[in-house]
């Protein structure tokens, strides 16, 4: 290869170096690759979209701007969040994984069971079921002491548990319903709702409810067993019903003629629910197998021996509470109901606590028969269970705490949840004796779970030796009891906000929110309505 030299007048050409070939053919190779090179950038760049096409503009602005904190900007509308996002990872397609988490914060709080509001921080939905926090170790039992100042929502928490647990097959009991405000929901449920009163219902103390109605259906050993059941309770219901009517509990000479007349009733009419009537017959007969039993020399010593007790029936039969509990009952209940609702509330219109207090230990002793009732055939069943207005009993008498609570002891083993709920813990602390308000305190104390709404701080100290909580969940429920202002149509600060507080566990400040189909369920301000 020759290079050309210039064409200048009497030029001689000469021939080209071996050096000066190769440097010439390696540069006509590299022109040829920068061409090529430049025309295959130019082919895929016509081919691509133009950066923001098709991109929305707000898009094309947000990219622009500098990346926000972790928190987000603080500004109204920009979406702040209060605590850092600690979301979990996953893999997956964006179709997959799209709708995975929908929600923008964290699940710290519990999310199963019953929707009972948001936090009142995070904003994330707190779901309830004492069931649930059982079996992911949560809490030891299953039952809840619920606790508020009147009008703050405390009968509105105890309804929204029901009915959220009634849709899991749950079934609900209120088997004291002071107000008849509970039995609307029952009824809604497709429950059974019973009023006791004078000219209504009546209640037999001594009859054994749903458990007798199973008799037949189990085998001969349970039977047995069974009625052995029934006649502890129902001994242990009429004593506190002798108790309530005369202030003061039963001795043992008291104790004995009855579990005697009972069981002589039993032998001589085999296969029938004696009443309180039937009792007091037997015991004014002094029969002989009752004479021997108690070791009376004669019937004179007998007659002395049972005059205090048959007083104590005449009082209960024939006093201010006759027509209530001096006959056989006018009612019965379904095992299978999805719920019941034992309604007290002509009762409390008489102001009558006596007889109200008598009507809620049976009333109970019904709820526990229905739940064993259950058991003995075998059925797999969840219930929950509300002692509304729990002090009325308490406060009867001395020794009711220790009645009450052998006749109200369903936990776990059973599947019962149980709300025991009470304004103040004042109401504990005004039994007669201190051995029943260390019994009551006890009771608080068993509960797992505690669910505190409004209350000031002189009942937050009272709580707080009790259920375990720290200044600053004291100072946040506190809060909620703050008075409001004077101005119109301002509900109290409180309303729907609820602290709930396994024990030894931070509480979750909760803020209920009730859909206007539910409202009317929760309404008991009727009578002020304009």
């Amino acid at each position: 290869m020759t290079r050309p030299a210039p064409e200048t007048p009497g030029s001689v050409i000469q021939p080209a170096s071996p050096a000066e070939q190769a440097a010439a053919a390696l540069s006509t190779v590299d022109a040829t690759a920068d061409d090529t090179v430049e025309a295959f950038a130019a082919d895929q760049n016509r081919a691509l979209p133009e950066p923001d096409a098709g991109l929305p503009a707000e898009w094309i602005a947000a990219r622009d701007k500098p990346v926000p904190p972790a928190l987000g900007w603080r500004m109204r509308g920009a979406g702040r969040s209060p605590i850092t996002p600690g979301l979990p990872r996953w893999v997956g397609s964006t179709t997959q994984v799209s709708g995975l988490y929908p929600f923008v914060l964290p699940a710290g709080v519990p999310a199963a069971g019953v929707p009972i509001g948001v936090h009142q921080f995070t904003r994330e939905p707190v779901g309830f079921d004492a069931g649930e926090y059982l079996r992911n170790g949560w809490a030891t039992n299953t039952a809840t002491y619920l606790t508020g100042e009147p009008g703050t929502g405390k009968s509105t928490v105890a309804r929204r548990i029901m009915w959220g647990l009634s849709a899991f097959g749950t079934g609900v009991l209120v088997p004291a319903d002071t107000k008849g405000e509970h039995r609307r929901l029952v009824d809604a449920l497709g429950g059974t709702s019973v009023t006791l009163g004078r000219g209504l219902h009546r209640i037999n103390l001594l009859d054994p409810g749903p458990l007798g109605l199973v008799l037949h259906q189990v085998s001969a050993a349970d039977r047995d067993r069974i009625r052995q059941e029934i006649q502890a309770r129902a001994l242990t219901l009429a004593e506190g019903g002798l108790t309530i009517a005369s202030g003061r509990p039963l001795d043992d000479t008291e104790r004995l003629g009855l579990a005697l007349a009972y069981e002589l009733h039993r032998r001589r009419s085999p296969g029938t629910t004696p009443t309180l009537s039937d009792l007091a017959v037997i015991l004014r007969e002094a029969p002989e197998e009752i004479r021997a039993a108690m070791l009376a020399v004669d019937s004179a010593e007998l007659a002395r021996l049972l005059r205090p007790l048959l007083v104590r029936l005449h009082l209960l039969l024939r006093g201010p509470l006759a027509g209530l509990f001096d006959g056989e009952s006018t009612f019965s209940i379904d095992p299978g109901t999805p719920g019941v609702c034992l309604d007290l509330s002509r009762l409390t219109t008489d102001a009558e606590d006596t007889a109200v207090a008598v009507a809620m230990l049976a009333a109970w002793g019904w709820s526990a028969a229905l739940i064993d009732a259950g058991q003995a055939l075998g059925v797999r069943r969840t219930w929950v269970q509300l002692y509304d207005e729990y002090w009325r009993v308490l406060r009867a008498g001395a020794g009711m705490v220790e009645l009450s609570d052998q006749i109200t002891r369903l936990g776990r083993h059973l599947g019962v949840q149980s709300i025991m709920a009470t304004h103040s813990v004042d109401d504990f602390e005004a039994l007669p004796t201190p051995e029943d308000r260390a019994k009551a305190r006890g009771i608080i104390a068993r509960c797992s779970i505690s669910i505190c709404l409004a209350q000031p701080q002189s009942e937050l100290d009272k709580l707080s030796r009790i259920v375990p909580m720290s200044p600053d969940e004291q100072a946040l429920i506190r809060h909620w009891a703050a008075p409001p202002t004077w101005a119109p149509a301002l509900q109290h600060p409180g309303r729907g906000k609820l602290m709930i507080k396994p024990r030894e566990r931070l509480g979750i400040p909760v803020t209920m929110r009730l859909p206007a189909s539910e409202k009317p369920f929760h309404d008991t301000d009727q009578a002020w309505a304009a």
